[in-house]
């Protein structure tokens, strides 16, 4: 009896050993294969991720849209890299089916750049992958890790080849800093996370708003602020599956919001709304961000709850105290009664902003802040109180402080100024709409027709706007006919999904039907 306990003891040690050799192991190699992804999210906002197969780069060569995004420059170096490299049969035996990571960084005197990175296959050698390279005749060694590679006669690339990684850049300082690899970085553990839930994508790209703000200093002319000022607190992440089309640029996945203070948090948990308020927009709308929820009553009161946690509950309840002391009027139960499901802020290609929300009684509305409101004309009001849109909306409106009103079929529409309010109205009245342009309608044919959150440019309406706002060489390549320009419209479309949105981002252009031969020739 005493042998078969030792005996049975032995072997279930053996076991245990044998099973905690397996699992060290297969984290070692883990680790291992993670090396690539670290170098690719260090600093990185936007990670374009695909396999490095045939099939996917004879699919992207009939895709001239995504040629015409990247631009002439970087899709020709994309082109030489793959032509020297992928195609390089000796030298792509060490990197095949391995997994291919474009960063998007920003780098010195204002300019973004490309890091290409990819784990070379770890059953290979590397130092025979070493002596494949100074085989080359185009690739040249720098250093025992670095190696340039001469793309033409007034281009070169660096190669840096760091523990069993390979990274590509035009720029050293990228090649450098992707060999500094984040052991704890929540980007690296977002993708890893959805990467185990995704199947059969061609292509897909992960997005860090964290780092957005490094991106657009560099794009920007000027500092960020206004409606971009978001980025600098905006704990989010994205991952987007690449659809393969020939007429549109379209990404679905989902975005996830970290930060519980975060605005977007107050529309989780609800269900996706049907929009219309986007119909009242006029026909020169340069941009808009719409919200929707299914009832204002529940949904103030998270609002009122983000408002704690944020630490101005106290200010926007003394605004409301206050109107009711000064003008008695209940702010609440007007808003709580009267106000529908969705709000929206918009700007014109003029620049001026404006916003607006839907209302179930226009009318009655309009008669109950009668007395919180003076006249400007017949139409037009002025809030004799600020901060009253602000307390009730939230982030969105803080820019409308004091602002000019109109009620107009069941939409409180607000702007800074009564001449923006007097031009909304004009184009509404003479059904100069954006709803009515075959762009916006057939961007909005590639979309869901229900969602909480969107946010939409029209491209050729922004181009002032743009001109104004962003450094030369990015405005250049938004304007060129083999850049963005023939893009008219930008759509990031957000719809609740539990804890997540369901997520689509649209790049479109409208092609303009064909008239077939019979009729053009009556």
């Amino acid at each position: 009896m005493k042998k078969i306990v030792i005996l049975t003891s032995a072997l279930f040690l053996g076991v245990a050993f044998m099973a905690y050799l397996y699992f060290s192991k297969l984290g070692i190699d883990n680790d291992a294969k993670d090396l690539a992804l670290q170098s690719a999210t260090n600093n990185a906002a936007l990670v374009f991720s695909f396999r490095n197969d045939k099939g996917f780069y004879d699919i992207l060569e009939g895709q001239q849209l995504i040629q015409q995004v990247l631009g002439k420059d970087k899709m020709s170096l994309l082109k030489q890299l793959k032509a020297n490299i992928i195609d390089d049969n000796l030298l792509n035996r060490y990197l095949k089916d391995q997994q291919v990571y474009i960063s998007l960084l920003p780098d010195s005197n204002k300019t973004l750049n490309f890091l290409i990175t990819l784990q070379i296959q770890p059953e290979n050698d590397i130092k025979k992958f070493h002596e494949q390279l100074k085989l080359k005749r185009l690739i040249t060694e720098n250093s025992k890790e670095l190696y340039t590679v001469k793309i033409n006669d007034s281009l070169q690339v660096y190669l840096g080849v760091h523990n069993q990684v390979l990274t590509v850049s035009t720029s050293l300082k990228l090649i450098n800093d992707a060999n500094i690899r984040l052991t704890e970085n929540p980007f690296t553990e977002y993708i890893k996370e959805n990467n185990r839930q995704i199947k059969n994508v061609l292509a897909n790209i992960y997005i860090n708003f964290n780092q957005a703000p490094l991106l657009l200093k560099n794009i920007i002319a000027g500092n960020i602020n206004g409606e971009i000022a978001l980025f600098n607190q905006q704990n989010s992440y994205a991952v987007l599956h690449y659809n393969f089309s020939k007429e549109k640029i379209l990404f679905n996945g989902s975005t996830e919001i970290k930060d519980q203070h975060n605005y977007l948090k107050l529309f989780e948990n609800t269900a996706a709304q049907n929009t219309s308020i986007q119909n009242i927009l006029p026909d020169n709308t340069a941009n808009y961000a719409l919200y929707a929820y299914d009832d204002y009553g529940k949904w103030f009161r998270k609002l009122n709850t983000w408002q704690e946690q944020t630490k101005i509950l106290s200010k926007t309840n003394a605004v409301i105290k206050a109107v009711k002391d000064n003008y008695r009027t209940d702010l609440s139960s007007i808003f709580t009664t009267y106000t529908k499901n969705q709000f929206i802020l918009f700007q014109l290609s003029t620049g001026e902003k404006l916003g607006a929300v839907s209302l179930s009684d226009g009318e009655k509305t309009k008669q109950l802040l009668f007395d919180v409101s003076t006249d400007y004309n017949e139409e037009i009001k002025l809030f004799k109180s600020a901060d009253i849109l602000y307390s009730y909306f939230g982030e969105p409106f803080k820019k409308f402080a004091r602002p000019y009103y109109v009620i107009i079929d069941n939409n409180l529409v607000v702007a800074n100024n009564a001449s923006t309010i007097q031009s909304f109205l004009n184009n509404y009245k003479k059904n100069r709409l954006l709803i009515q342009t075959p762009q916006y309608l057939a961007a909005a044919n590639e979309i869901s027709t229900t969602s909480n959150v969107s946010y939409y440019i029209n491209t050729q309406n922004s181009a002032d706007i743009f001109r104004h706002n962003i450094q030369l060489s990015f405005y250049r390549h938004l304007r060129a006919d083999s850049g963005l320009k023939s893009f008219d419209t930008f759509c990031y479309q957000m719809t609740a999904d539990k804890n997540k949105f369901i997520t689509n981002l649209l790049l479109n252009k409208y092609i303009q039907p064909k008239i077939p031969d019979s009729l053009s020739n009556r």
